[in-house]
């Protein structure tokens, strides 16, 4: 993954498919369970800059390999800046591994209501 823009206080999902390096298939993820954390710092050393943290919903069938993170408003009402983001995922057999690492930033928008 890349960058992931949102605009202020927008609400949809984040879908992500995970995929084999290899062949570039979804892997089956039945019992996998994934994070999704944003921080105001790159680099930190402990979560007390952590802005959020999200669990992701697997798919109903698991082997497309597709996890949904459910972004609302109130995650996306924040200042308008760059954040950092990371997806953890947790294998069935209990290994961790960071699947995708960027830039998660907040825009303004034009309307406002």
């Amino acid at each position: 993954m890349s960058q992931i823009t949102y605009y202020r206080a927008d609400k949809y999902p984040l879908v992500v498919t995970v995929k084999n390096a290899s062949t570039g298939l979804p892997i089956d993820i039945t019992g996998y369970t994934f994070k999704l954390t944003v921080n105001s710092e790159k680099k930190p050393e402990d979560d007390s800059n952590q802005i959020w943290q999200l669990e992701g919903v697997l798919d109903a069938d698991p082997t497309t390999g597709r996890v949904v993170f459910e972004i609302t408003d109130t995650q996306t009402n924040i200042p308008v800046k760059k954040y950092y983001y990371d997806i953890q995922m947790t294998t069935d057999s209990g290994d961790v591994r960071t699947i995708a690492k960027d830039v998660f930033e907040i825009t303004m928008d034009i309307t406002k209501n």
